[in-house]
């Protein structure tokens, strides 16, 4: 993608941004910031040397609180469009633009800005949440902004863990469950908490191999479906096991363990 000029009203977003995260405190203060990043920009696509005065710009102020991972899209479309000088990363809008992610990213679960896989490519994790993609690369409207909405943002972020393989024997019941369909599922979370150790987070679940969680109950180990939530399941003669040494470190054996993915309602 080659770089182009941005509407102002994609800088607006972004000392909007300022404002709604405190990194602007007044309205005169986001004209100077804007002024400042529409400089960078354009000296970066060529509209000014290196020593001209910045452009007119006078901030206009949204009316909506904009979504985090929004934001996140507008500062990633603004740094891809504006880091073509020799001094952008020792520059105040590089500094400034990058203050604000962070700023932004100290206000969601951790996990979003963990790296994922995305086809060839290694991404942060919020690039590949649906609002990311809902918000305009360039900004032409304030109103294009997706609004934050509610005060509670789920953000459903792609997990990885480790995966393991469905062992099935004669006795075999899944009654439709995912030992039915499926030679693999991939271990997401363990215990009452559901949470991974880093070690263990290898590969994202998939179609062929969906995720489970490991519980400890009754002095065993058993792994459950994650979806759908709240289902009740049972055991259905099948095992989960892998011969990788990440498994001996989280369940304290070597052994198969059981799948409960026998829903008896079915």
């Amino acid at each position: 993608m080659a770089p182009f000029e941005l509407h102002t009203a994609h800088i607006d977003g972004l000392v909007n941004a300022g404002l709604q995260f405190d990194m602007i405190a007044t309205r005169d203060d986001a004209t100077l910031a804007g002024q400042m990043l529409l400089q960078q920009h354009y000296r970066s696509i060529g509209v000014l040397g290196d020593h001209e005065d910045p452009p007119d710009y006078t901030a206009a102020l949204a009316d909506h609180a904009f979504h985090p991972v929004a934001v996140l899209r507008l500062l990633d479309s603004y740094e891809y469009q504006s880091d073509e000088t020799a001094d952008w990363t020792t520059g105040p809008a590089s500094t400034w633009i990058t203050r604000l992610r962070d700023e932004v990213l100290s206000r969601l679960p951790a996990e979003t800005k963990t790296r994922v896989r995305y086809g060839s490519l290694s991404v942060p994790a919020y690039q590949l949440l649906p609002v990311y993609a809902d918000t305009p690369w360039a900004v032409t409207a304030l109103e294009q902004i997706p609004n934050i909405g509610d005060s509670t943002i789920e953000i459903p972020v792609v997990r990885k863990g480790l995966p393991a393989e469905i062992l099935t024997g004669p006795i075999h019941c899944p009654n439709g469950g995912l030992s039915s369909r499926v030679r693999h599922v991939t271990v997401l979370g363990l215990g009452q908490d559901r949470e991974l150790p880093a070690f263990a987070r290898v590969r994202e679940p998939s179609d062929q191999a969906p995720g489970v969680y490991v519980l400890f109950e009754h002095g065993r180990h058993v792994a459950r479906p994650v979806d759908p939530p709240g289902m009740w399941f049972a055991a259905s003669g099948a095992f989960i096991h892998t011969g990788d040494w990440r498994w001996r470190e989280l369940i304290g054996h070597s052994l198969p363990i059981p799948l409960h993915d026998h829903h008896p309602e079915r």
